[in-house]
């Protein structure tokens, strides 16, 4: 496996492809952030019919899963046991629905997902990471 130490753009757009297709194939319209690991924008899409908020909460939970290196539910899950949502004014959006991108044990960028519920938002992020290792 060839290793990275950032997600380039052409990993983005398979990373974003891959994720409209699942998205797609669930009967939704979602919106995709693919980040880097220090937490900048590589490439946002919003697919037609996505909600005007998604790039945003897209955003947010890829944000939360960059700075974290965890899924961006486990966050959710230890941030509501102790911290409401607004203690978050940095962007992060501790939600379900954003994962970390490894290569080997180097995070190399995060996803983000927001158009379906939760877990179909983390399933949609999961199918574009999966779609960009299988080339990788």
């Amino acid at each position: 496996m060839k290793t990275h130490s950032h997600l380039d753009y052409a990993d983005a757009q398979r990373i974003v492809n891959a994720s409209i297709e699942a998205a797609a194939s669930l009967g939704l319209a979602a919106s995709i952030a693919v980040l880097d690991p220090a937490g900048h924008l590589v490439l946002l899409a919003r697919m037609d019919g996505a909600s005007f908020q998604t790039p945003d909460v897209a955003r947010g939970k890829a944000l939360t899963s960059a700075m974290m290196k965890k899924p961006s539910g486990i966050i959710e899950t230890a941030t509501l046991a102790r911290l409401t949502l607004a203690s978050f004014d940095d962007g992060r959006l501790p939600i379900q629905g954003g994962l970390p991108v490894f290569s080997g044990d180097q995070l190399v960028g995060a996803v983000g997902v927001s158009g379906g519920t939760p877990d179909q938002d983390e399933a949609i992020a999961k199918a574009g990471i999966d779609a960009w290792a299988a080339a990788a």
